[in-house]
């Protein structure tokens, strides 16, 4: 009976904590992407990209209230033409990112969050009609800061999330080979200058994200914009990339603010 007396106060707190589930995020992205790389042409490349991604949140053990986790990745592909119509350029890139941001919830159903992400990502661009050296390998390790704004409401009787979600790479190395230097010259051996701190000095990329997710119960819909632009120079070579693109995403089991469980959620 004393037994029970002194464990039943931490069973029945733990039982009244709220779950913290995982809220994941499946997307297919379809956009235009522009290019230039005066590695490989100083001419502009414009056309299609498309892409997929995935997103898991979660709030913090420790402190679920405040702290959230988020885990996510995503692959592209673009194919692209000069202005004058002369060549083409294709395209290829995969990202990961792992990080945690501190939230605070304001009154009217306000989110914001603030934090950073470990970004690890990597690509290149091929183009085409080039004989000696056709691609441009661009890569980033580093540091981004990241900050979000959400808001959720009812329309009708369909519960309705609008978020809004930046990320700035701030501190990292990036990869850039001199100028004129092949990458033959590279695998025998010439590994100077090949790796560069990374700033917003010479390596300035944003990333944002407007998404609206309708929660229907047992699924939720995604429907958003994205918009990412990355530029770096070093050894007087410069890259520049920008994508705009429709995102289409499903969130299975919902978000939870259809079903009004006892949740702790990392999204609102």
């Amino acid at each position: 009976m004393l037994l029970w007396l002194f464990v039943m106060p931490f069973a029945l707190a733990n039982a009244e904590d709220p779950a913290r589930p995982v809220t994941g995020s499946y997307r297919l992205e379809i956009g235009g992407m522009n290019a230039r790389s005066t590695y490989l042409s100083p001419l502009k490349y414009s056309g299609t990209s498309v892409g997929a991604s995935g997103e898991w949140r979660k709030s913090f053990q420790k402190n679920p209230e405040n702290l959230v986790m988020t885990f996510s990745g995503a692959v592209n592909f673009e194919d692209m033409i000069n202005t004058p119509g002369s060549a083409r350029m294709l395209g290829a890139d995969a990202e990961f990112n792992w990080g945690m941001a501190y939230r605070t919830r304001l009154p009217k159903d306000f989110q914001i969050t603030a934090g950073g992400v470990v970004d690890i990502n990597g690509g290149a661009l091929y183009l085409t009609r080039n004989g000696n050296n056709p691609v441009s390998v661009n890569a980033w390790a580093g540091i981004d800061l990241t900050a979000s704004a959400s808001w959720h409401f009812t329309l009708g009787k369909l519960p309705i999330l609008v978020s809004e979600n930046v990320k700035l790479p701030t501190l990292g190395a990036f990869f850039c080979p001199g100028y004129g230097e092949t990458y033959y010259e590279i695998y025998l051996g010439n590994h100077k200058g090949l790796a560069h701190c990374g700033w917003w000095g010479n390596h300035f990329s944003i990333s944002n994200f407007l998404c609206l997710t309708l929660d229907f119960g047992r699924t939720a819909m995604e429907l958003g914009y994205r918009y990412d632009y990355r530029s770096s120079s070093a050894n007087n070579l410069v890259t520049r990339t920008s994508r705009n693109s429709f995102v289409i995403g499903v969130i299975p089991g919902g978000i939870g603010l259809k079903k009004k469980n006892n949740i702790n959620s990392a999204l609102y």
